[in-house]
Formats: structure tokens, C-alpha cells, sequence
């Protein structure tokens, strides 16, 4: 019994620090750790399970402990590799949207579960909890938003001026007066 209860505490410190590392739970105090911990369960995934695929219900957040997950979209393929301490899925706990990826587990893996609906729930309790989380939820994904736009914005600018300069001669060309001829000009002074 004693090696059971010290087992889940130790497991319990382990995934504490790990949260404590993570982005979506900075500014929370100690014991609003242990009670995000609490309304997360627990899940282990072996390699090649599907954890959720592109279309699921999005209506919750996945924290890798350990293990790698590759994110896969329809007609892509792989675009990203996922491990022990990243978050899948934190746009579930504001918008309950369909999953844009698949994600399936590459090594075996160890996660926490946490769903929208059990979060609201909690959250009255603990509104700073809610607080500080959906503000980092918003930090995290205008950050992405603010990386897409840019990324976007180089990708256009890497296609443009080449664009431009083909457009630019061809507009020159079509819109060129011939030149007379030099000879032209002297002939006529």
C-alpha cells in the first residue's frame, strides 16, 4: 500500500514540474497545479495508436508527458512531430471546433486528458485557474497567428518581386513608344 500511494505521489511531482514548464499554465501557484492535475485523466498511448483524427470533436486538450506524437493533415502528410511537454489541442478549451490534424502516437506515450467541459466546471470553483490559463491559451495562439501572418508575409515577398519584374518588363514592352530612329533626328535638324 505504501509503495502505491508513493508512486502516485511521485508520479503526481513528476507531471507538476512538467506543467510548470508549459506555456498554457504560466502564473499558476503550486496548489492550482495539483488542481488542474486533478481534473485531468490520465492516459497511455501505445506507437501507431490514433489519438484523435482530423474531423474529431476538438473539445479538449492533450499534455504530452512522455513519449512523440506526429501530427498528420489530409492531403500533407506529416507536418510536425510532437514530445514530452507539448500540448495538443489547447484550441478545444475555448472553441469547441473540429480537429484540424490527425495525431497519431509514434512512441509509446503518456498523457494528460484534460476536457473543455470539465474545465468550465472547475473553473467556477477556481476562476484564477480559468483566468490564467485562457490567457495564456489567447497569448499562445495569437502568437501563432502572428508567426502564420508572417510567415505568409515572406512567402509573398519571396514570390513577388519576381512576379514583379516579369510583370514590370511586360508592361514596359506593351507600353513602350518605338523609338525613332537616331537617324531620324538628324535628318530633321
Amino acid at each position: 500500500m505504501a509503495k502505491i500511494v508513493s508512486d502516485k505521489i511521485l508520479a503526481r511531482a513528476k507531471a507538476v514540474k512538467i506543467l510548470e514548464k508549459l506555456p498554457v499554465f504560466n502564473g499558476l501557484q503550486e496548489d492550482e497545479y495539483l488542481k488542474v492535475l486533478d481534473m485531468c485523466s490520465s492516459t497511455a498511448a501505445k506507437a501507431g495508436t490514433t489519438l484523435f483524427k482530423q474531423g474529431d470533436d476538438g473539445s479538449s486538450m492533450f499534455i504530452i508527458l512522455s513519449g512523440e506524437v506526429d501530427i498528420i493533415v489530409k492531403g500533407v502528410g506529416k507536418v510536425h512531430s510532437m514530445h514530452g511537454g507539448d500540448i495538443l489541442g489547447e484550441i478545444g478549451l475555448v472553441k469547441n471546433v473540429e480537429r484540424t490534424a490527425s495525431a497519431v502516437v509514434k512512441t509509446d506515450c503518456i498523457f494528460l486528458h484534460l476536457y473543455a467541459r470539465v474545465l468550465h466546471d472547475v473553473l467556477k470553483k477556481y476562476p484564477r485557474i480559468g483566468y490564467v490559463m485562457m490567457r495564456n491559451v489567447a497569448r499562445i495562439l495569437a502568437g501563432r497567428l502572428v508567426d502564420k501572418n508572417e510567415a505568409r508575409k515572406k512567402a509573398q515577398k519571396a514570390k513577388k518581386p519576381v512576379a514583379d519584374a516579369s510583370s514590370e518588363k511586360s508592361k514596359k514592352s506593351e507600353n513602350a513608344k518605338p523609338e525613332k530612329p537616331a537617324k531620324d533626328k538628324k535628318s530633321r535638324s
